[in-house]
């Protein structure tokens, strides 16, 4: 069953942004979604380019009148034997 976890990271600076949105998708199941909230618009390029780079995946992206959510699907992981 995929689950959806909310993560308010307004006015967090952004390498902790980062590190908080990269814990909460390792605990995280393949096909769920963390929403996360930013003010930053640096942080949501940043935070956009690393996903891209990753199994994971953004699908969607929604401008609030305070914050931008990001939502991020859990993406598969290759393991390593």
């Amino acid at each position: 069953m995929t689950s959806k976890i909310v993560l308010d990271l307004k006015g967090v600076i952004s390498p902790l942004s980062l590190l908080k949105c990269k814990s909460c998708l390792k605990s995280m199941e393949e096909g769920d979604i963390l929403e996360v909230m930013l003010a930053d618009i640096d942080v949501v390029r940043d935070l956009t380019m690393i996903v891209k780079r990753s199994q994971d995946e953004v699908v969607y992206k929604n401008k609030m009148a305070d914050c931008i959510c990001l939502g991020i699907k859990r993406g598969s992981r290759i393991e390593n034997n």
